[in-house]
């Protein structure tokens, strides 16, 4: 079962009241790119199902995140400027990789804007999506950002300029946030965020029976998602912007350096911050957006057993589901633990292509347990996978399985369904204690 642009739009252009539930059960058979950030918002709790205060929640949001410095220690900023390049290199640069955000977001060529019916193929997925841009604005993500935000690129010389305009029934988009209404709000990465903009606060706006007009305001700061990988440079700078503001919104809450050493016992637990926040750079556009998608996920994953238990519930099942393929692990001296640990860390979005992880990732999101599921669906990896890795040995096992290739990621969750029928995750035990 999968659901047509149309469906979501439905539910994410409700007037007063969106249907999350809905929303969620849509969301495990996959979001169609073009709204995958908005639905995200709404998964993740950024955005709430009643409408009547979108507004004022929105504001009160980018205010926030306007105050935070964004500013980085110098060995931490080293730390996640060499994760961050070796990561853009490797999904982005590399040829393999270059189509992956127009293949995932974009309309095909020649095709009118205002069509619902547009095709578009997954990058590793192989599946056609539904990927059209003519939804009306919805006002809900106000936040989801602008076309001159840093993950842009220049398109590249074979996309027409249909595809990336809205259609024409929508409020435009404006070039340039500096001189739209309300772009206080909404820094860009170039704007200052620790000094007052010189634009009209929101609040100057009409009130009152004037409120469309203030959603049609708001509504131009919806853009089509990134169409095109982000430069080197435009992925550095959102990077430094969004991770310098959760760093400092980190510290406010008492969670530093220290706190994530002692928690994880690991040194440089900074780095899986650049994998976890690259899905959402993919998906939004803005800034501000993308620092709250990240770190309501960030908050989810705290409510994870703690790291030895997450390592140990993973094996276990493994052991119970997999016990030839465990015990050619064993033989072969694989060094299983490490593989497994960075997966429960970073959620795959290290080792999968990226249109991979945000398809499982729409599933994760939804998901009433997120790590229970992530369990089932490390043991389905490892199953699905399992011919391969037979014939390889100790260190080409590890090499693979923390880069693995691309996926059929509808089929893996099925697997991982099937997984969840016959065994049961293990309690989580603490191995620290």
């Amino acid at each position: 079962m999968s659901t047509n642009l149309q469906d979501y739009v439905e539910l994410l252009n409700a007037e007063q009241h969106v249907q999350v539930d809905k929303l969620r059960d849509n969301a495990r058979h996959g979001i169609t790119p073009r709204v995958r950030g908005e639905v995200w918002m709404y998964l993740l709790g950024v955005l709430t199902e009643d409408k009547t205060n979108e507004i004022t929640t929105v504001m009160a949001l980018s205010s926030s995140y306007a105050l935070l410095p964004s500013s980085l220690p110098s060995n931490l900023s080293a730390l996640l400027l060499k994760t961050a390049l070796k990561h853009h290199t490797h999904r982005f640069f590399n040829p393999t990789y270059a189509g992956l955000i127009s293949s995932i977001t974009a309309e095909q060529a020649g095709e009118q804007p205002s069509s619902l019916g547009r095709q578009s193929r997954e990058a590793a997925g192989g599946r056609a999506q539904d990927t059209g841009y003519g939804r009306a604005v919805s006002s809900s993500i106000a936040i989801a950002g602008d076309e001159a935000g840093p993950s842009k690129s220049p398109a590249p010389p074979s996309s027409t300029s249909s595809s990336t305009s809205i259609p024409a029934s929508s409020p435009p988009i404006k070039p340039s946030s500096s001189s739209a209404p309300g772009s206080a709000f909404f820094p860009t990465p170039t704007q200052s965020s620790s000094t007052p903009s010189s634009n009209p606060a929101p609040s100057s706006a009409p009130a009152g029976g004037d409120q469309q007009t203030l959603r049609t305001q708001y509504g131009r700061f919806l853009p089509p998602p990134p169409v095109v990988p982000p430069t080197r440079h435009g992925y550095l700078a959102l990077l430094e912007e969004v991770l310098g503001k959760f760093y400092h919104a980190e510290r406010e809450d008492g969670r530093d350096g220290e706190y994530r050493r002692r928690t994880t016992g690991l040194e440089g637990t900074e780095r899986e911050w650049v994998w976890l926040v690259t899905p959402f750079m993919c998906c939004l556009t803005r800034p501000v957006a993308v620092y709250l998608g990240f770190g309501k996920l960030t908050g989810r994953m705290r409510s994870f057993p703690p790291l030895s238990s997450r390592l140990a519930m993973v094996l276990t099942l493994f052991r119970m589901a997999q016990p030839e393929l465990f015990s050619y692990f064993e033989d072969e001296q694989v060094r299983y633990q490490d593989i497994v640990l960075s997966w429960v860390q970073t959620l795959f979005a290290k080792e999968m292509w990226l249109g991979n992880v945000m398809r499982l990732w729409d599933a994760y999101l939804a998901a009433d347990d997120m790590f229970e599921l992530h369990c089932y669906v490390c043991v389905a990896v490892l199953a699905t996978c399992r011919e391969t890795l037979e014939e390889l040995d100790g260190g080409e096992v590890k090499m693979m399985l923390l880069d693995l290739p691309p996926l059929d990621i509808d089929r893996l969750l099925q697997d991982a369904a099937n997984l969840r029928v016959t065994y049961s995750v293990p309690r989580p035990v603490d191995l620290s204690e």
